[in-house]
């Protein structure tokens, strides 16, 4: 996950520059910024991390990665209508933790614009989120002729909502209301 030989948890260094970006912007993210948040020195993260495109690309794939062990926890018993709906709606911020959370990947993914890193990793993620919805589409409604785009279409509705919440323009349970409309729509 971090590299060869380190744990699969994240560490301080990597919570420290989810702190630094949520403080203060990606912008604000240096190996100095980021050493006096974790309580570490520069010296040790530059002995993990040989650059910030680095350091950022380890911490972004410990996001989604925690992300993802999180979809697989909460649906381990679901069925394809709630594990499809877990997976739409777990990006709508619902409290003030997965609103810094949401905005920490917004950030990660404004940032993919100008590194490529982080945009072939988010685009990666995006492109697994699709498949397992499109497979979990299939399921619920096997006589749509193509299911991937419906997947599609739900995943980019639930990516407008979460940006509203995000911005304040919508509540979460506005959010998650018109998501489960247009989901109740497309697969019935």
């Amino acid at each position: 996950m971090i590299s060869a030989g380190h744990s699969e948890q994240p560490d301080e260094i990597l919570r420290a520059v989810w702190v630094v970006i949520a403080e203060r912007g990606m912008d604000q993210v240096s190996m100095r910024t980021v050493a006096a948040t974790a309580g570490v020195s520069v010296g040790r993260i530059q002995y993990r991390f040989r650059s910030k495109a680095e350091l950022l690309h380890a911490s972004l794939k410990a996001m989604l990665r925690a992300a993802v062990d999180e979809h697989i926890v909460a649906t381990a018993q679901a069925g394809s209508f709630e594990t499809l709906w877990h997976l739409l709606a777990q990006p709508i911020p619902r409290g003030e933790t997965a609103r810094l959370g949401v905005s920490i990947v917004y950030q990660y993914a404004a940032a993919g614009i100008t590194q490529p890193e982080l945009a072939q990793l988010l685009t990666e993620t995006r492109r697994s989120a699709e498949d397992a919805a499109t497979h979990e589409v299939r399921v619920l409604a096997p006589q749509l002729r193509d299911p991937r785009s419906v997947a599609r279409s739900l995943i980019a509705t639930a990516d407008g909502l979460s940006l509203r919440v995000l911005l304040g323009g919508l509540s979460a349970n506005a959010a998650e209301e018109a998501l489960r409309g247009a989901l109740d729509r497309a697969v019935g």
